[in-house]
């Protein structure tokens, strides 16, 4: 209820809005400001964090011998093969000859003309044996079966259309009636018309059944869904005179061969190509074989076109047959770029922490002063200057990695680049180690792990701050009651004072008029 001053005159609502005001102005801007400022706080160590994650992400992914020992296949043929190699692979030069592709086998079963039906017949290989006879009756089965459930299913949505009570007996023929009798009030043309359209479209295939067989897709699908069938698969492949169906194995390689195929009493309508000449009956395409490989005086065989570590760390992927060269040398280019990440990553965390802990004229940096950051990048820092015996290289600087005033990291490449050519496994055990004592890796994520992710010092803090914010939320509502309750009290108050105010000025006016 607000003050109005009736008695008085005095606008009593807007004097007790100036109290409250005045008295909770320097809870709230106590309260703003530490708001504010856990904020700020927050904000910059998530982005810290952040860059943080980032980084040990790029130092554990390098802190395998795959990043920083990488070599590369140079070829003198590619078109023979290709190659990979890891870092087991031992550096020097291998010659090598295809002299035979991994290859599935593949046979014609029959070329026929298109449109071509199968009456009876039988095509066998391995576990699977399709008689064409009995796939025309299962055909048909599955036609009429198909035709009863779709006429079920019509009969059940006309009746829950029109609340025909289906456990009545007799029900179907009121459903019929709605569904067929064009002078019944249900009946809908359109979804009749539809019915008819369905229901003649298994009649026909049956009767194309019957009367002429299965067709060559027909046929093509019961073999590549026979529960027998390991995974050979029949395709079709058409010409200008007719279409073949053809089997292929499952996979290259003498061990996935097909094995012996029995096609035979084969009934055909339709076909006009002679099944006598040799090109439309069954033959071989392509037989099931291993690639072969020769390496010297050996002979290295494969089911498959892909020989993995056909010697440790080489991989090859075959293309054709010829000779080729295959030279594995030192990949210094990419470890190049991969010591370049590790900077660039390192640098971002340094430019961030810079960003937040920096004062400016116009304002302080919302981490200005903050120990736990300082110390953060002192260890990073301390890795980076470290001194190593892991290596011929004992510090970074040594391969041209050095600390700018700000904190960052820069690269003599020049330097990097003869340190990579001069002493490449060198490089590699400075950040790796050498199995026994610690590299540069193992050290820097020996203090990122301490910040990361979730449980990290940082990520604590950001925990802590969420809190006190959401104290401060709970302080401002307790700071609001106390003001409402404030609010109340004054509003009696100075009701009580506009009554007795509005006594007086009701007995001075009486006088007044008395003395008159």
């Amino acid at each position: 209820m607000l003050m109005t001053g009736l008695g008085s005159g005095i606008d009593y609502e807007a004097m007790i809005s100036a109290i409250i005001s005045a008295e909770r102005a320097p809870k709230d801007n106590q309260l703003n400001r530490q708001e504010g400022m856990n904020t700020a706080e927050m904000d910059a160590l998530k982005e810290i964090q952040s860059t943080l994650n980032s980084f040990r992400d790029k130092v554990e992914d390098l802190n395998s011998s795959r990043e920083l020992q990488k070599l590369k296949a140079v070829l003198s043929n590619e078109d023979v093969l290709a190659a990979s190699v890891d870092s087991n692979a031992v550096a020097g030069e291998y010659s090598f000859e295809v002299t035979q592709m991994a290859q599935a086998q593949r046979d014609q079963l029959f070329k026929v003309t298109e449109g071509t039906t199968f009456t009876s017949g039988s095509i066998s290989f391995g576990s699977v044996n399709i008689d064409i006879a009995a796939l025309n009756t299962q055909l048909i089965d599955e036609q009429n079966t198909k035709k009863a459930d779709h006429q079920a299913q019509v009969y059940k949505d006309v009746a829950e259309k029109h609340n025909i009570d289906m456990t009545v007996p007799g029900w179907e023929t009121d459903a019929h009636k709605a569904l067929t009798d064009s002078t019944d009030s249900r009946f809908d043309q359109a979804r009749f018309d539809s019915y008819t359209n369905q229901q003649q479209s298994y009649t026909d295939k049956v009767t194309r059944l019957t009367n002429d067989g299965v067709t060559v897709e027909e046929l093509q699908t019961a073999i590549n869904n026979d529960p027998a069938n390991d995974g050979v698969k029949a395709t079709l492949v058409r010409s200008g005179d007719g279409i073949s169906m053809v089997l292929n194995g499952k996979d290259t390689g003498v061990a996935n061969a097909i094995g012996a195929i029995t096609v035979s009493g084969m009934s055909l309508k339709g076909n006009t190509l002679d099944q006598a000449q040799p090109e439309n009956g069954q033959k071989s395409l392509q037989a099931a074989q291993d690639a072969i490989v020769k390496y010297g005086s050996m002979e290295l065989t494969s089911t498959t076109n892909k020989m993995e570590n056909v010697i440790d760390g080489i991989t090859l992927n075959l293309k054709a047959t010829g000779t080729v060269n295959v030279k594995v040398e030192r990949d210094e280019a990419s470890v190049n770029s991969t010591i370049k990440e590790f900077v660039d990553t390192y640098n971002k965390v340094i430019e961030t922490v810079n960003t937040y802990t920096k004062s400016s004229e116009e304002e302080a940096a919302a981490l200005s002063g903050d120990s736990a950051t300082r110390s953060l990048v002192s260890r990073l820092r301390a890795v980076i200057g470290d001194e190593y015996t892991t290596s011929t290289f004992s510090t970074l600087s040594e391969l041209g990695i050095t600390t700018t005033r700000k904190g960052t990291l820069e690269i003599d490449q020049k330097k990097l680049d003869k340190a990579l050519e001069d002493n490449f496994d060198e490089v590699s055990k400075l950040f790796l180690g050498d199995g026994a004592t610690r590299g540069v890796m193992d050290s820097m994520l020996t203090v990122l792990d301490d910040y990361h992710k979730n449980g990290g010092a940082f990520d604590r803090r950001i925990d802590q701050l969420e809190y006190n914010n959401k104290r401060i939320a709970d302080d401002r509502e307790q700071l609001d009651a106390r003001m409402e309750a404030k609010t109340i009290t004054l509003r009696d108050y100075y009701a009580k004072m506009d009554s007795k105010i509005a006594n007086m000025n009701q007995t001075q006016s009486m006088l007044i008029g008395m003395l008159a």
